[in-house]
């Protein structure tokens, strides 16, 4: 089959690419990554297009802007990626790039005739977007799940091979080749690549996005939305985790239950959109005073949880008692008015004996309880 038949059956391949990136985008308002990769996938199908014109349209068109366009749909798709990262492509990336396709392909299309050559920049200009998208799909694939990663990557990995394979071949075997257009099997064989490439890549980034709003739907259930912290539902998933490597271990641990002091006078006095910001005060002090080896979450109400271990220098009850005093240190501030704040927290030793979560939370508790009935502001370990 002539290259060209085989570009033309790219073209319903490309059309239901950008119909897919279209209704992508108009559900993933959140983010520019779908409307970039629409704009790449239609870019590089109008490339497509134009090159397979050749002999009908000006050179000017058919040859180099077509060609332009058909590689330069993989850097819009790269700033897609990137964008969908969290990044942005340096633009001395893609500048360069740039660079290489308005330089390279009226050379060698004006100045040095020769398709070979505008083969091998045509490759770059390909295999480079593709190979920097990498490092991004890493980012996204530790933030979301891998499985529109893996086939993404596996993808590039296919076409970036093939692709360098076959412009090495040109280059060595058919450096006088007249045009892509011309019967040439490796070509054929490249232009053959790339449907099962488009194919995938169309697939890959709808998955990209599938998995980003599964993530955000997870993390939205593991999350408290007033403080950001996670929830008791994601505290309870963690701490059983923990306590397991806690016993082989054979490290000292706590399960701490904080209340704030007096909320309810907090509200009464100064309203309630008052009490949700000393709320969201109390959490960041938490969140700033517990370890990264600790975990803390926010329980409901004006209650928070924390699981503490035992320090080189400090037993779990002088963290607790640690934390407790920098709340009682970081008063809440609003237009100029002070709001003295104090917690009060019931403190359960963690040992392999007692893992039952439930049991322990209701032991703090009642330590919490004792607290709250000594005049509040300290902290009571629960008895053994």
């Amino acid at each position: 089959m002539d290259s060209k038949t085989l570009i033309l059956a790219l073209v319903p391949v490309i059309l239901a690419g950008v119909f897919i990136h279209a209704v992508n985008a108009a559900i993933q308002q959140n983010s520019d990554g779908p409307r970039w990769w629409l704009a790449g996938t239609a870019t590089h199908g109008i490339g497509l297009g134009l090159i397979s014109l050749r002999g009908v349209v000006p050179d000017a068109l058919g040859v180099v802007l077509g060609d332009m366009l058909a590689a330069g749909g993989f850097i819009i798709m790269l700033e897609g990626v990137a964008r969908f990262a969290g990044g942005r492509v340096p633009r001395w990336q893609s500048g360069g790039l740039a660079a290489l396709m308005v330089i390279g392909f009226p050379a060698f299309t004006w100045g040095l005739d020769s398709a070979a050559l505008r083969f091998a920049v045509f490759g770059l200009g390909v295999i480079i977007p593709n190979l920097l998208m990498l490092p991004y799909l890493s980012v996204i694939g530790r933030r979301d799940g891998q499985p529109g990663v893996r086939l993404l990557r596996y993808t590039i990995y296919y076409f970036v091979a093939s692709l360098a394979v076959i412009c090495a071949g040109v280059l060595l075997f058919d450096p006088e080749l007249p045009s892509v257009l011309a019967p040439n099997q490796m070509v054929a064989i490249g232009i053959l690549s790339l449907t099962v490439v488009e194919t995938n890549l169309v697939f890959g980034f709808v998955l990209l996005s599938a998995g980003h709003s599964a993530s955000v739907l997870r993390r939205a259930a593991l999350t408290d939305h007033l403080t950001g912290l996670p929830n008791r539902r994601a505290f309870e998933a963690l701490v059983h985790r923990v306590f397991c490597e806690a016993a082989t271990a054979g490290r000292q641990s706590a399960l701490a239950v904080f209340d704030v002091d007096h909320f309810k006078r907090v509200n009464d006095t100064h309203g309630h959109d008052v009490g949700d910001a000393v709320l969201q005060h109390v959490a960041q002090v938490l969140n700033g005073e517990i370890r990264d080896t600790d975990h803390v979450a926010r329980l409901g109400g004006e209650e928070f949880v924390a699981l503490i271990h035992a320090g080189a220098q400090a037993s779990v009850g002088e963290i607790a008692d640690r934390v407790r005093q920098a709340v009682e240190d970081a008063p809440f501030v609003r237009d100029g008015q002070v709001i003295a704040i104090t917690i009060s927290a019931g403190l359960v030793a963690v040992n392999g004996d007692e893992p039952s979560l439930t049991r322990l939370f209701k032991r703090a508790d009642e330590a919490l309880y004792e607290a709250k009935g000594a005049g509040r502001n300290r902290v009571i370990l629960a008895a053994a």
